[in-house]
């Protein structure tokens, strides 16, 4: 019964901890407002099983036991509440709710808290701990004396100005600060919602960095045996093979990866070679304890239990004090002390109550580590292994044993995880399982030697290059093998978005499909749990995917992005037909166009148009993830084109069909689109005009009178305003031009900018509405 009661009361509390942040994260609503709804759930729920749970199941936790599991789990949502990232009064973030009286610039003083490295842009990036804040005026000239300033800031400042720079130093940069952006299109990155999960409420855009003088960096610090190893690794193999034995002995987190190297492993999904996790903590642990099992070495102790945890225990608390203390790493040193623990007292560890009891304890000292996606991830995959990889393998006892054993890790993993990665990624990787069967050996080979490598480098790096050196070619084979799979059609498979609920009910039915082998003895009936689990997963996609008629105007900062969707088209083959107008330009594709094709679930654009705010690169990164059919633009746009199948040249005048779309291309040199979308929607896309090209251009194309006007936020005429008449007026712009927007609101035209509204969707049941403000409402709803 003390065991049930234990159960029962970490369960409770990881439930309110998740019960909550539903509530905030997933739903939108403040902190303390989801504590409180989720508290009054809390006691509701154990009031029901005292009432009607406890009669009846004799042999279950009694009334006084369902008490206190709904006073842990109201105490776990009082926890984190308390622990929600908030800036605090001093917080540097505060100086962007002052308007002008900010300034143009700020200097900032402060420490460096972690060491830096080159962001994804191409400029350095690292966290400084603020400690004084002087304001500067436009001309760059001080305003007043400076201030305490409190807090965290994410910085970026030119490549060239990190070098030297080391976790502790104490520097002072000079930039601006500025508001962390939020997701403006749908599955877009929320960077505001990713600082604030690292205790960062502000960015700031540096320029210089100035180290003060008189420091040098410390003779011992973890990061330096981090920077140890990563360079004798480099040495020996050099890059990206150095990098990438490094951080699949220390986790990516710990180390510098190149992003090409990070994307093609998790497009091929094989990321969790790339993070420090209980893969590398069991591979670890498993040659300790054979080494402490030896008969050379056991033979000689006089309690091999208790030598076994005290070897075991200082591996694991060296390995994660190296990879920096990531949740995955800590969940899986807990239950590594578990399983020493039982090793140590002779005891039989139950697997899944290790499981939770180290949940627990990580989320009693990190309540936030909930909302970690990496930390679930984690979680389930850990939990999929338990529950699932036995009975995988015998499923697959044509195999021979090791084959079985090989395929069902991966297998069970996989499986575990895949409703988190609809939810979050809206992405299935097809080859991933084979690849992960095929290079396991490889994976265990180039980790063990890393970490092996990585030891003796600590000590003298020398020998260290020297021990690595033989790891070059596994290392590159395993390159190899990931970038052709990644290569393959199909490697990834956009699903789309499914919903919480979807989510929730897909692990409630893996439940019910696993103990269904005790409930139901009828093979026929745990069938029919895993069909209603396709059908849970894939019937609401196909459906939406089918009927789905929608135009959708990205943000896509000062760029006219747009995707058409397109489901209700009979006899057409495909049922959805959707259409992309421009790719954008610097990163678009990569940012914003990608994402949201991931979300909407379209693997194929059977038809894209080059426009004004379109680039060769972005089309070829388009192509290389999602392939494009028919390509329409001017001659320059198809010599630059990606690899599409047809190709199409774009003439003034051309009225293009596209299924029920229209297009028609209006003049070169400044080319604008007049579009029919969905039978009988005009729109007409405006070129960057000056106020007195505007009625000039117009006059030489009559009719353009249009539903939509869609444009790039500089100044109308009212003239201009008055030829189009248009309905709705859409700016693809960081702002529009304030009188413009006075004169349109005037005319009683629905007014939207994507920088400020996000992304701005039509369809049939809701009409025209920005992406921000539907955030206001259910997330769930969204979906």
């Amino acid at each position: 019964m003390a065991n049930l009661a234990g159960l029962l009361w970490s369960s409770a509390y990881c439930a309110g901890l998740l019960w909550v942040s539903l509530w905030v994260r997933h739903l939108g609503l403040s902190p303390w407002t989801g504590v409180g709804i989720a508290g009054i759930g809390a006691l509701g729920m154990a009031g029901a099983a005292i009432l009607v749970v406890s009669p009846r199941w004799r042999r279950g936790p009694t009334a006084t036991q369902w008490g206190v599991a709904g006073a842990i789990a109201l105490l776990a949502a009082l926890n984190y509440g308390l622990r929600c990232p908030s800036p605090g009064p001093l917080d540097l973030s505060h100086l962007l709710t002052q308007g002008e009286a900010a300034g143009a610039q700020q200097v900032v003083w402060g420490r460096v808290q972690e060491t830096p490295r080159l962001a994804r842009s191409g400029r350095g990036q690292f966290w400084l701990i603020p400690n004084q804040v002087r304001r500067l005026d436009a001309s760059g000239q001080p305003l007043g004396v400076p201030s305490i300033a409190q807090g965290k800031l994410y910085v970026t400042v030119p490549a060239e100005q990190i070098e030297g720079l080391f976790p502790g130093q104490r520097v002072q940069v000079q930039g601006k600060l500025y508001a962390p952006s939020v997701a403006k299109n749908p599955n877009a990155f929320d960077f505001r919602r990713y600082l604030a999960s690292q205790r960062c409420f502000a960015g700031f855009t540096g320029e210089t960095v100035i180290a003060e003088r008189g420091q040098s960096p410390p003779r011992f610090a973890l990061w330096r045996v981090r920077q140890r190893i990563a360079q004798a690794h480099e040495k020996s193999l050099g890059t990206p093979a150095g990098s990438l034995v490094s951080a699949m002995a220390l986790g990516r987190k710990a180390v510098n990866v190149p992003y090409d190297i990070q994307d093609s492993f998790i497009q091929a999904g094989m990321a969790h070679t790339l993070a420090a996790s209980g893969f590398h903590v069991s591979l670890l642990l498993g040659v300790v304890l054979a080494v402490m099992g030896h008969s050379a070495v056991s033979m000689r102790l006089s309690n091999p239990g208790r030598a076994k945890f005290v070897a075991g225990g200082l591996a694991l608390v060296i390995y994660m004090l190296i990879t920096g203390g990531q949740p995955s790493v800590m969940r899986a040193t807990a239950m590594g002390f578990g399983a020493l623990a039982g090793i140590a007292l002779e005891r039989k560890v139950k697997p899944l109550g290790c499981l939770l009891v180290a949940v627990t304890l990580l989320l009693l000292l990190h309540p936030d580590w909930i909302d970690d996606i990496g930390f679930r991830l984690s979680v389930m995959a850990t939990l999929g292994l338990m529950v699932a990889a036995r009975p995988i393998a015998e499923k697959l006892e044509g195999l021979p044993t090791t084959l079985a054993a090989v395929a069902a890790v991966p297998l069970a993993a996989y499986l575990w995880t895949i409703p988190l990665s609809l939810y979050y990624f809206n992405t299935l990787t097809t080859y991933s399982i084979l690849l992960n069967m095929v290079t396991t050996p490889l994976v265990m080979i180039i980790s063990l030697g890393g970490m092996v490598s990585g030891l003796v480098a600590a000590v003298w790096p020398w020998l260290g290059s020297l021990v690595a050196w033989p790891l070059g070619l596994p290392t590159h084979l395993l390159i190899a093998l990931v970038r052709w799979e990644v290569s393959l059609p199909g490697s990834a498979l956009a699903t789309g978005h499914i919903s919480l609920a979807q989510m929730f009910g897909l692990y409630g039915l893996y439940c019910l499909w696993g103990w269904g082998l005790w409930i139901w003895r009828p093979v026929g009936r745990r069938g029919l749990v895993a069909v209603l689990i396709a059908g849970l997963a894939l019937g609401p996609l196909l459906y939406r995917g089918a009927t789905l008629s929608q135009v959708t105007v990205l943000a896509a900062g000062k760029d006219a992005v747009m995707v058409v969707q397109d489901g209700r088209i009979p006899f057409a083959g495909p049922t959805s037909t959707p259409l992309l107008v421009n790719s954008g330009t610097d990163r678009t594709a990569f940012y914003t166009v990608l994402p949201f094709l991931r979300q909407a679930g379209i693997n194929r654009l059977p038809s894209a148009i080059d426009g004004e705010d379109s680039d060769g690169e972005n089309w070829r990164t388009i192509a290389a993830k999602t392939s494009i059919g028919n390509f329409y633009g001017t001659t320059v746009a198809l010599e630059l084109s990606p690899q599409v199948r047809q190709p199409h040249l774009l003439t003034p005048g051309q009225v293009q069909p596209f299924n029920r779309q229209r297009v028609e291309y209006l003049q070169d040199g400044e080319r604008g689109l007049r579009l029919t979308l969905l039978d009988n929607h005009t729109w007409l896309l405006l070129p960057r005009l000056s106020a007195d090209r505007q009625m000039p251009w117009i006059q030489a194309h009559p009719g353009l009178q249009s539903e939509v006007l869609w444009w790039h936020g500089e100044a109308l005429s009212g003239a201009a305003i008055a030829a189009i008449a248009p309905q709705v007026a859409i700016a693809s712009a960081p702002a529009i031009d304030p009188a413009t927007e006075a004169l349109l609101q005037q005319q009683g035209i629905q007014v939207f900018c994507t920088e400020r509204d996000g992304a701005v969707v039509w369809n049939r049941q809701r009409r025209y509405r920005g992406y921000l403000a539907a955030q206001g409402h259910s997330v769930a709803s969204l979906d």
